[in-house]
C-alpha cells in the first residue's frame, strides 16, 4: 500500500513532537508554528489523531523559518532518537546495526517518511543511497537531509560500542554553515557529489548493540503486530518502478499505476514533482550503482538504460552529475 502527500496515517509524536517541543524551547510561539499547517494545539494532545505527509512538511518549513539559526536541523535530528514510540524502540533495542537497518527499512515510513533509501553491500563497505520521498523545494531538502542525517548517526552513536565511522556525501555544493555538519556528523563529510548516501564499514553490522534487549524487542514488535502498514509513499513507488524499468516512458508507467498518462501527470504534480525529473534521478542512480559499484563498462550501462548511441549516454550522464563516466570511476 502506498500513500500521497495528503493521506493522514503519521502520529503526532516523533518528527512533530520534537520540532513543537524544541521551537517552544526558544520561545516561539505555537500558534505562529502551526499556522498553515493544518496541524492544531487540540490535535498534538490526541494520539488519535494523524497527519499527513505533507502537513509535517508545511510544519518543518514554518520551523525552519521561525528558528532563523543554522543548527536548527541537526538539534532536531538529535532530539529523534529521544522517540518513544514502538517503532523507535524496536531500533534501540536491536541486537546489532544489521537489525537496526532492517527495522529502519520495514518502519521507515513511520520514523522517516520524507526520504527513501536503497542498500548495496560491496566489498568492506554499506553504500545507503538516499533520495526525497516527496517533492521538495531544494532549500527545504537540504534542510531535511541535515535532519535526518544527524538522526541517523545518532542512532548509530547509540547502537555501537565504539565510535562509529560514517561518510556522508551530499549532492549538494558546500555550505557555509560547515561547521555545524563537522560538529554534527562528523569530519568525514563531502559536498558536491553525484548523489546524496551515507557509507558505513561492513564490519559494524555484526558488532554487538551495548543496548540491546530481546525482551524490550519482543515488546515493540509485539506493540507494532496490529498495526497496519504503509509501504511507501506514490513517489518513491513511482521511482522504484523507474528504477527497475529503466525504458519506462510515461504511458507505460502510468498503466502500471492503472491510470491514465494525464491522471498520473496530475498525481505527479500534487506531489510536486515531474515525471522527466524522476526518471533522470533514476537513471542517474542506477548508471552511478553499474559503474561503481559493479565496475560496468560504458557500453554495458548504456546498453542497461536503452542508450543505443554512447555519446548520447555521456552527454546525458554529465547533465545528471556533471561529470563524465571516466571522470566518476577516476573519483
Amino acid at each position: 500500500m502506498f500513500v500521497s502527500q495528503d493521506d493522514k496515517y503519521l502520529s503526532a509524536q516523533g518528527l512533530i513532537t520534537s520540532a513543537v517541543e524544541l521551537a517552544q524551547s526558544r520561545n516561539i510561539n505555537l500558534h505562529k508554528l502551526l499556522r498553515g499547517t493544518g496541524i492544531f494545539e487540540q490535535d498534538l494532545l490526541n494520539f488519535q489523531h494523524t497527519f499527513s505527509v505533507s502537513q509535517q512538511v508545511r510544519l518543518l518549513a514554518q520551523f525552519k523559518l521561525l528558528m532563523k539559526s543554522t543548527d536548527s536541523g541537526f538539534l532536531l535530528g538529535s532530539q529523534l532518537i529521544n522517540d518513544t514510540r514502538a517503532e523507535a524502540q524496536a531500533l534501540k533495542y536491536s541486537d546489532n546495526l544489521a537489525q537496526v537497518l532492517k527495522q529502519l527499512s520495514l518502519l521507515r515510513m513511520q520514523l522517516a517518511p520524507l526520504l527513501f533509501s536503497q542498500t548495496y553491500i560491496k566489498n568492506d563497505n554499506v553504500y545507503i543511497y538516499i533520495q526525497p520521498a516527496h517533492g521538495f523545494d531544494e532549500s527545504l531538502y537540504h534542510y531535511v537531509l541535515e535532519i535526518y542525517s544527524t538522526a541517523f548517526y545518532s542512532l548509530l552513536k547509540r547502537v555501537s560500542e565504539s565510535y562509529p565511522h560514517c561518510q556522508f556525501d551530499f549532492a549538494f555544493k558546500r555550505p557555509r554553515h560547515i561547521q555545524e555538519y563537522e560538529q554534527n556528523l562528523g569530519l568525514k563529510v563531502s559536498f558536491d557529489k553525484p548523489c546524496t548516501r551515507w557509507v558505513l564499514n561492513k564490519t559494524m553490522l555484526r558488532a554487538k548493540n551495548p543496548h540491546a534487549s530481546q525482551l524490550r524487542f519482543m515488546q515493540a514488535q509485539s506493540q507494532l503486530h496490529n498495526k497496519s502498514v504503509v509501504s511507501m509513499t506514490f513517489i518513491e513507488a513511482v521511482c522504484r518502478y523507474l528504477y527497475s524499468h529503466p525504458s519506462a516512458n510515461l504511458e507505460c508507467t502510468a498503466k502500471h499505476f492503472a491510470m491514465s498518462s494525464a491522471t498520473f501527470k496530475r498525481r505527479l504534480k500534487l506531489n510536486g514533482v515531474r515525471f522527466s525529473a524522476l526518471i533522470d534521478e533514476q537513471n542517474k542512480h542506477k548508471a552511478i550503482y553499474l559503474l561503481t559499484l559493479c565496475a560496468k563498462h560504458n557500453e554495458q550501462v548504456a546498453e542497461h538504460l536503452a542508450f543505443y548511441d554512447i555519446p548520447n549516454f555521456r552527454r546525458a550522464f554529465k547533465r545528471w552529475t556533471g561529470l563524465t563516466p571516466n571522470q566518476l570511476k577516476a573519483q
